[in-house]
């Protein structure tokens, strides 16, 4: 859900039997899900690939420019949890040429869902890969995440979340420790419309190796455009800006396309 943690179908059988067959088969939270999966329900866990490019600002005349490749696959009973690796291709901030960024491996576990709410954690491994020391953190980097999502009548879903960043103390020498703690309010408001879909995404972070916090907002804009290679999908845009004397970033810019459920 947070871009910037620094130092987110059924058809209606015609025969009473198939449908009893199909709802014996098929888990509560798909059942509930419309024709085309955007992505928006964080229990909703499916097979995707995508690729996105994202601009930052970090004021004083620094920015960087970041391309990520990701892949997501589903697994277990029920398709409860799923693994995702992003690779980034990335410029420094003085450095302008590009290298390769720190690889990430996300574990998606989603521990219970209904009709009217749904629960789960992650956890992320992000590998000291990268190429230069401008392009990552310089050790290995474990985010641990729980989220509560509540599915609102009107088809809106509100998801909180509870995050913690912390270094694994491999850090390079001359490297910050990592340890920050962020609480992220998702939530995808129903709109009356399937030509976009929109989400906010608000969160409070505070590093606790510095002492410092700041706040930021994301706001996705997505757009679906049909099925390709046997999934939805779609293209987004995703602004966000940050604020607080002690933001590490201005504001930055992500646009990417996504295949979901193929």
């Amino acid at each position: 859900m947070l871009f910037f943690k620094m130092p987110t179908v059924l058809s209606t059988s015609t025969a009473l039997m198939t449908a009893t067959v199909l709802a014996a088969t098929t888990p509560v939270w798909a059942q509930s899900q419309p024709e085309v999966n955007n992505g928006t329900n964080p229990t909703l866990l499916a097979t995707s690939a995508g690729i996105q490019y994202k601009y930052t600002d970090f004021g004083s005349g620094l920015s960087n420019d970041l391309f990520e490749a990701s892949f997501g696959v589903p697994f277990g009973q029920g398709k409860n949890k799923s693994l995702s690796v992003t690779v980034p291709y990335a410029s420094g901030l003085i450095d302008d040429s590009f290298g390769l960024g720190d690889v990430s491996l996300t574990f998606t576990h989603v521990l219970d869902v209904n009709a009217s709410r749904g629960y789960a954690y992650t956890a992320k491994l992000k590998f000291d890969t990268a190429d230069r020391p401008d392009l990552g953190s310089g050790q290995t980097v474990l985010e641990l995440s729980g989220f509560y999502a509540k599915f609102l009548r009107d088809g809106s879903i509100i998801a909180p979340a509870l995050v913690q960043t912390i270094g694994l103390g491999d850090e390079d020498p001359g490297r910050s420790k990592i340890n920050t703690t962020t609480f992220d309010f998702y939530y995808v408001p129903k709109l009356s419309t399937d030509k976009i879909f929109i989400t906010f995404d608000p969160a409070l972070i505070y590093d606790w190796e510095q002492d410092k916090g700041y706040a930021s907002l994301t706001t996705t804009f997505g757009f679906p455009t049909g099925k390709a290679f046997g999934g939805d999908s779609q293209i987004f845009i995703k602004p966000q800006i940050l604020a607080g004397a002690n933001r590490p970033a201005d504001w930055s810019l992500q646009v990417g396309y996504k295949v979901i459920g193929f």
